[in-house]
């Protein structure tokens, strides 16, 4: 008898996350987006992914509920943040397990 893996959600890296616009301007609402996919035999359940924009103690957090994911599959999760500048440390809680790093976003002020 074949053993099945339990659903495993994991950042899909060969997409990389995306701010869009790329260089966010202070005040103004920007999007954070990234790619998770199911490497697992089972469809999850329902869970939560928890996105941390961190400035030296200041910055937001938002969780985000995700609805079940089938077994090999993948989707696009979101969200919004408005900031004042800063150079700010992402990461990201995917279903309790993390956090990922995945670099810095500058939020500048613009004209």
């Amino acid at each position: 008898m074949e053993e099945t893996m339990p659903a495993i959600i994991t950042l899909d890296d060969q997409v990389t996350y995306v701010t869009d616009p790329t260089s966010p301007c202070s005040g103004a609402d920007f999007q954070v987006s990234w790619q998770e996919k199911n490497i697992g035999d089972e469809e999850s359940g329902e869970y939560q992914d928890i996105f941390d924009l961190n400035d030296q103690g200041s910055g937001d957090s938002t969780s985000v509920p995700c609805s079940p994911l089938g077994p090999g599959r993948s989707t696009l999760r979101s969200a919004t943040f408005n900031l004042p500048a800063g150079n700010y440390t992402m990461s990201l809680v995917i279903n309790g397990q993390g956090p990922v790093f995945l670099g810095n976003v500058i939020i500048s002020d613009c004209a």
